[in-house]
């Protein structure tokens, strides 16, 4: 009850206040208290996940590694096959029964194979371990005797389990004829007589040194107290920065191996969260790489970034909302003080005839004002309803306008009576123009409609070249292209009319001669109708394309005002800018007048 009392004490004095403590308190409840509560969030989630994410970089590092390893094993690996694949290797090797000195013979040959796969990339030696009874089982270079093998060692019951695949025996010291012992680790198999695989003929061995390990982990930096080092599951050290520990035990406890052996990859730390782990499995070997890394220092890195990261972020955030802040209440201020100037003086000189009366007083700094704007924009609103209207209105008014300055009703009587006056005096020729011309007037009129059929507008055109054709001698040939189907499409009367007129005026007759060709083409694209006026003139340049749609002047000429009034009276009766008049023309090779028309206007 306290705090409802309290509550509504601070609202009240909040709706009292000034325009500056209002705009405080709302910097305190909406940006201060927030972003201090988000800054605080933000760091103690961001140490954790910078964290992650340096550690999931590392472990994209020991990837990396993982892959070249398993790039240069691969190869290795590879020699392996083609010693196994070689049928004259197998061949030879099960043939202990035969005579000595082809025995020879074939070993001279092995020496050949073997020492030319032995050139392969990274292989230090390719030793055979063979039935003894064979005489070269004791060459001691390449060849030697199978019962020299410990099968009692771990990693020979391991090589018998994989049955002829290859196993990876880890880093041991090997001592090799005619030159120094070498830290080496090796792909071991068991080699089976193909045509009795119970049998077993011997094992094969191909050697390369530990180097091939360990300049790939030398080359991985993690860290300045970081040890990488490779491990198989026997927790024997396969590689290690110190090389006396090879094949040695490694410091992991059972719990850790067993972390190491449950997935390919991923971290733990040590039960005192002294160090931690990082570890990533070598395919196809029982062999995985660890990183061990002072937990301090990837937790130190992580802080430390996670507290630059925190200042940059609070740095950027206030020196851009500092500056927002300064623009808005710059721009408010600004704003309000020109509002109230300019809405004051408005409301003095004419706001007191929009009040009513009717509406309750208000308070507060600027509800006052804030009342007299809204009756000024209901106003406004008012009178721009009405001008949309007065715009509607106009624009029929201009339709009827452009009609009818084309109108020549006064015209048809008196060409009926002279018609028959020709008639009667004989003058067939001029009876015939005559008809035509009232003709053309009549189809002018359309009994006061304003809308034709476009079978009407082509029989206007027809009686219109007759006129022409009558005074020139058939020099203009009209074609028309149309389908019956559109012939009853309507659209504003004497739409074509201008348009055949500039075509003969100011296009063919300016040639020499005087004749040519009017191409009328209509077609139907989805609903619009296109209307295709082609002459073949003298054309015009791109200058006087410009200016034909252009609203006339006083100093325009007639074609420029009869193409304009066919364009805006498109538009009009169609409803739809899209729809007028464009024109496309080539000086010497005439003009193209393209008409669109809505067909659902």
């Amino acid at each position: 009850m306290n705090g409802w009392r309290w509550l509504k004490g601070y609202l009240r004095a909040y709706s009292g206040a000034s325009i500056t403590k209002k705009a405080i308190a709302i910097y305190v409840a909406a940006v201060l208290i927030p972003g201090c509560l988000l800054f605080f969030l933000y760091y103690r989630q961001t140490s954790g996940i910078i964290e992650r994410e340096m550690s999931d970089s590392m472990l994209q590092t020991l990837n990396q590694a993982e892959y070249n390893i398993s790039n240069g094993l691969a190869n290795v690996a590879s020699v392996s096959d083609n010693v196994i694949a070689n049928q004259v290797i197998v061949e030879y090797l099960s043939s202990s029964a035969k005579p000595a000195y082809e025995q020879f013979q074939q070993f001279q040959e092995l020496e050949k194979l073997v020492a030319s796969l032995e050139r392969s990339r990274g292989i230090h030696r390719i030793r055979l371990f063979v039935d003894p009874k064979l005489t070269y089982s004791r060459e001691g270079i390449h060849f030697f005797p199978l019962p020299l093998l410990d099968s009692g060692s771990s990693w020979y019951r391991s090589m018998v389990d994989r049955n002829g695949a290859n196993y990876w025996r880890g880093t041991y010291r090997q001592p090799y004829l005619g030159e120094s012992d070498a830290d080496v680790l090796s792909a071991v198999r068991m080699l089976h007589d193909p045509l009795h695989y119970e049998t077993v003929m011997g094992v094969l061995s191909v050697d390369v040194k530990a180097d091939l390990i360990g300049d790939i982990l030398n080359r991985v930096s993690l860290s300045p107290s970081q040890e990488v080092f490779v491990v198989n599951d026997d927790r024997l050290l396969v590689s290690h920065p110190d090389t006396s520990r090879l094949g040695q035990p490694s410091d992991l406890t059972v719990t850790q191996m067993e972390w190491l052996s449950h997935s390919a990859e991923g971290r733990f730390r040590d039960d005192q969260g002294a160090s931690s782990f990082l570890f990533r499995r070598i395919p196809n070997t029982d062999w995985t790489i660890v990183a061990k890394l002072p937990t301090s220092e990837l937790s130190g890195k992580s802080v430390v970034l996670t507290k630059i990261s925190a200042v940059l972020l609070l740095g950027i955030g206030s020196v851009v909302f500092i500056f927002f802040l300064v623009l808005a209440f710059a721009a408010a201020a600004e704003s309000l003080n020109k509002r109230i100037r300019d809405m004051i003086r408005n409301l003095k000189v004419a706001g007191s005839a929009h009040f009513d009366g009717s509406l309750p007083k208000p308070k507060g700094d600027l509800r006052q004002l804030e009342g007299a704007i809204s009756r000024m924009v209901q106003t406004v609103h008012d009178l721009t309803a009405e001008s949309y209207r007065s715009k509607l209105h106009e624009r029929d008014a201009q339709l009827k306008a452009l009609q009818a300055q084309v109108d020549p009703h006064f015209l048809y009587n008196t060409l009926d009576s002279m018609n028959w006056m020709a008639i009667r005096r004989g003058a067939g020729e001029i009876s015939d123009l005559i008809e035509a011309l009232s003709t053309y007037f009549r189809l002018s009129l359309s009994k006061g409609r304003d809308v034709v059929t476009l079978a009407e507008e082509l029989q206007l055109i027809r009686s219109y070249m007759h006129i022409h054709n009558t005074r020139d001698e058939g020099g203009i040939e009209m074609i028309c292209n149309v389908e019956e189907a559109l012939l009853t499409c309507r659209l504003p009367k004497l739409t074509l009319q201008p348009i055949v007129e500039n075509a003969v005026l100011h296009g063919i007759h300016r040639k020499r001669p005087k004749r040519g060709t009017i191409a009328i083409s209509v077609r139907r694209e989805g609903t619009w109708l296109t209307i295709d006026i082609r002459d073949d003139g003298v054309g015009m340049p791109p200058e006087r394309l410009e200016q034909l749609l252009e609203p006339p002047g006083s100093d325009k000429a007639g074609e420029s005002y009869g193409i304009y009034n066919v364009h805006e009276r498109l538009r009009l009766f169609s409803h739809d800018n899209g729809a007028g008049v464009t024109i496309a023309s080539e000086p010497g090779r005439g003009t193209t007048v393209t008409l669109k028309i809505r067909l659902d206007a």
